[in-house]
């Protein structure tokens, strides 16, 4: 949730946006496109698919928004619309083709925050080098796993939140992100292990 609207306030733009208001609409999207954006990128690994899926949503959410019955629920149902066009993007994109093994291209995400500046050149590079090998380990996750963690670790939601999102049980949601963390952890030592 952003920090500059309170709950209550959150809920209702969204009531006003359900009943029509473009002004209201717009409002939603500055306070998430952000998040969701990140979320979509740390789940796709690429930014301009990420731009395209964020934008799928919030069309989905603009033609949608009628539909949703409890305001309070807005950002989950909002999460699970960007979870779900990534999915079906996916879906789509395995009918039309296969993956090579072969492709050394990985992308990965900037976890730089925007204050990195003071960061000498060499940890920043160490740094950027990490945060390459997290999103790769990301990228290697079930999908399943990966947006659990991203939920988790990213987007700080508890686990009583992310149920909401992914629609599991409390118990799936916290054995799917342990097994996450475990690979990510993982591929994280085997890097520090070959430094």
């Amino acid at each position: 949730m952003s920090a500059e609207f309170s709950q209550k306030e959150i809920e209702e733009i969204v009531a006003k946006a359900r009943k029509g208001s473009i002004d209201d609409f717009q409002r939603l999207y500055s306070i998430y496109a952000k998040p969701i954006y990140n979320f979509i990128w740390r789940l796709v690994g690429s930014p301009s698919d990420a731009e395209d899926l964020t934008q799928e949503t919030f069309l989905k959410v603009h033609s949608e928004l009628k539909n949703l019955r409890d305001v309070k629920q807005f950002r989950y149902w909002l999460y699970r619309i960007a979870r779900n066009e990534v999915y079906q993007r996916l879906r789509r994109s395995l009918r039309r083709s296969e993956v090579s093994i072969d492709n050394e291209e990985i992308p990965y995400f900037e976890f730089l925050a925007d204050d990195a500046s003071d960061l000498d050149p060499e940890e920043r590079v160490l740094s950027q080098e990490l945060d390459r090998v997290v999103q790769a380990s990301l990228m290697a996750l079930k999908p399943k796993y990966r947006d659990v963690f991203i939920l988790a670790v990213f987007e700080k939601m508890s686990y009583e939140e992310i149920t909401k999102v992914v629609g599991r049980s409390l118990l799936s949601v916290k054995t799917d992100i342990y097994r996450a963390r475990l690979a990510v952890k993982e591929a994280i030592g085997s890097y520090m292990g070959n430094k």
